[in-house]
């Protein structure tokens, strides 16, 4: 328990009061009372403690004064004993109040100790739960990390999975339509090479017509006609120029010209075997012009044979100006 400096004054006084009246007691006590006089008695003796008379230098016993210095002795002795209590008692009360000190001193130490320890402890709850609560954050960090790479994950597998339905329902649509457009392209070709060869065994049945047109009107007939005369008879100048124009004919009729040939003259030398067939085909002149007869004549392949006995029938040269 801290007592403080008022208080301990109070307590102070109070004890030094106390200690004086004490004093005070034992000093009446210590004084010798006057003997009871009876009737009879002629002196009166009083017994005193007195102490030893010290030497003198002279080797007599000191006169005294027995009354006065009986009191004065009294008096130091009291006042020898009085001091003795107020010093014993001013010690005990300096070691109570050391010991208080000393006391409170261990109490005051103790309470810092108990604080230091309750605000160690307070700090190791605080940092306990700072790091819990950081703890608590980074998981809740962590699983709303997780959360958010699952939902990326799930949505982009849900995007790859629909991107993947739709290239391949797009691939298949694609196919379907590259098959019927195939199946459609293959039915086209098929309609236009059957067109083409209908095309073609036409052109070659007119062909073959006009070449037996032109063949008998070159050749006549086996038994002649009335009041005429076969070619074969002819003059072999007259045959080739007949023969000559009706290539001429012929080739024109197969010749397929654009505008811009149109007026460009070129020369065409072509030779014929005896059965028809064109070999040795030559052109002279505007060389896309040219490009174009040669290519007439390949289509054309083959002419009427040529008249017998015209050996200029063979090789036939021929002027040609395309004409829109």
């Amino acid at each position: 328990m801290k007592i403080g400096i008022g208080t301990a004054f109070v307590l102070a006084v109070i004890f030094h009061g106390a200690l004086l009246a004490v004093l005070a007691v034992n000093v009446s006590l210590d004084r010798p009372e006057r003997p009871e006089e009876k009737p009879g008695q002629i002196m009166h003796a009083t017994i005193i403690n007195v102490p030893p008379a010290k030497g003198s230098p002279t080797g007599q016993p000191p006169k005294t004064n027995t009354m006065q210095d009986t009191q004065k002795l009294a008096q130091e002795a009291a006042a020898k004993a009085r001091a003795e209590t107020e010093a014993q008692a001013r010690a005990e009360l300096a070691k109570k109040v050391a010991a208080q000190q000393k006391a409170e001193a261990e109490r005051q130490k103790a309470l810092a100790l108990k604080k230091a320890e309750e605000a160690k402890r307070q700090a190791e709850e605080e940092r306990k739960r700072i790091e819990a609560e950081k703890q608590k954050a980074e998981a809740e960090r962590k699983a709303e990390a997780e959360r958010k790479a699952a939902e990326a994950k799930a949505k982009a597998e849900a995007e790859a999975k629909a991107k993947a339905e739709a290239e391949a329902k797009a691939k298949a649509e694609a196919e379907r339509k590259a098959k019927e457009e195939a199946a459609r392209k293959a039915e086209a070709a098929r309609k236009a090479e059957a067109e083409r060869k209908a095309a073609e065994a036409a052109r070659q049945a007119a062909l073959q017509q006009q070449a037996e047109s032109l063949e008998q009107e070159l050749l006549g007939r086996a038994d002649g006609v009335a009041g005429g005369q076969g070619l074969g008879s002819g003059t072999g100048s007259d045959d080739s120029q007949v023969y000559g124009a009706k290539v001429q004919q012929l080739i024109e009729q197969n010749w397929r010209i654009d505008p811009s040939m149109n007026g460009k003259r070129v020369v065409v030398t072509v030779s014929i075997d005896n059965n028809g067939m064109i070999y040795n085909e030559r052109c002279q002149g505007d060389s896309a012009v040219c490009a174009s007869a040669i290519a007439t004549l390949n289509l054309i392949g083959m002419m009427p044979r040529p008249p017998v006995g015209c050996k200029d029938c063979n090789t036939i040269v021929i002027t040609m100006t395309p004409k829109l």
